[in-house]
C-alpha cells in the first residue's frame, strides 16, 4: 500500500510539473519562429501595397484591355484582387510590423486619391504627407493595443506564477512536512492518507 502510495504521490507531481511545463514550451516555440519565413512574409506584405501600383509602371506587354476601359483599367483591377489576397497570406505567416508600413502607406494614398482625384495628383507632396501622417498614427494605436495586450499577458504569467508557487507548497506541505512534522494526530494519520490518495486518484483520473 505504502509503495501504491508513493507511486501515485509522484504521479501527481509529475503531472502539475508537466502541465506548467507545456505552458512554457509553448511560449518559447512561440518566440522561435523561422526568421527566413518571417522575411518572406514580410515581403508578402510589402508586395500587397507596391502592386497597386503596377499600373502606373507598366503594361506588362499586355493588348488585351478584356472589356475594360483600357490595359491600365484591367492591371488595376486585377491588383486590386490580389493586394489584399498578399497581404492575407503574408500575415498568416507573421511577418515583422514594420513591414505593414507599406500597405498602410500606399492604402490611405489610393484611399484619399480617390475622393481628391481632381485635386491632388499621385506625386503631390501634400498626399504624401498625409499618407505618412496617417500611417504614424495607426502604428501609435497598434503599438498602445500591443501593449496592453502585453501588460495582459504579464498578468496571466504572473498569476500562472502564484499559482505554481501555492501548488508548490501546498504539495510539499501535504506529502512531507505534514507527516515529518508529526502535524497530524496519530489516530487521524491513517484517514489523512486515505483522503489524500482518493484525491491524488481523482486528480489522475480527471486528467
Amino acid at each position: 500500500m505504502k509503495k501504491h502510495q508513493i507511486w501515485k504521490n509522484w504521479k501527481f507531481l509529475m503531472l502539475i510539473q508537466t502541465k506548467f511545463r507545456d505552458q512554457v514550451v509553448k511560449d518559447e516555440t512561440r518566440n522561435n519562429e523561422n526568421i527566413g519565413v518571417k522575411i518572406f512574409a514580410s515581403f508578402l506584405v510589402i508586395l500587397s501595397g507596391f502592386i497597386l501600383f503596377a499600373d502606373k509602371v507598366s503594361n506588362f506587354g499586355l493588348t488585351n484591355s478584356y472589356a475594360f476601359q483600357d490595359v491600365q483599367t484591367f492591371i488595376w483591377i486585377i491588383t486590386q484582387t490580389l493586394s489584399p489576397l498578399i497581404l492575407c497570406l503574408g500575415g498568416l505567416l507573421r511577418p515583422y510590423k514594420l513591414s505593414y508600413t507599406a500597405p498602410v502607406y500606399i492604402y490611405f494614398i489610393q484611399l484619399y486619391w480617390v475622393f481628391n482625384a481632381s485635386k491632388l495628383g499621385l506625386d503631390d507632396v501634400l498626399l504624401h504627407v498625409y499618407a505618412l501622417g496617417f500611417t504614424i498614427i495607426v502604428f501609435i494605436v497598434v503599438l498602445l493595443i500591443s501593449l496592453l495586450f502585453s501588460f495582459i499577458k504579464s498578468m496571466d504569467r504572473l498569476r500562472i506564477h502564484n499559482l505554481t508557487t501555492s501548488l508548490r507548497n501546498y504539495i510539499v506541505f501535504m506529502y512531507k512536512d505534514a507527516e515529518e512534522k508529526d502535524l497530524i494526530r496519530p489516530e487521524k494519520s491513517t484517514d489523512f492518507r486515505r483522503i489524500r490518495l482518493e484525491l491524488t486518484d481523482k486528480a489522475i483520473e480527471n486528467e
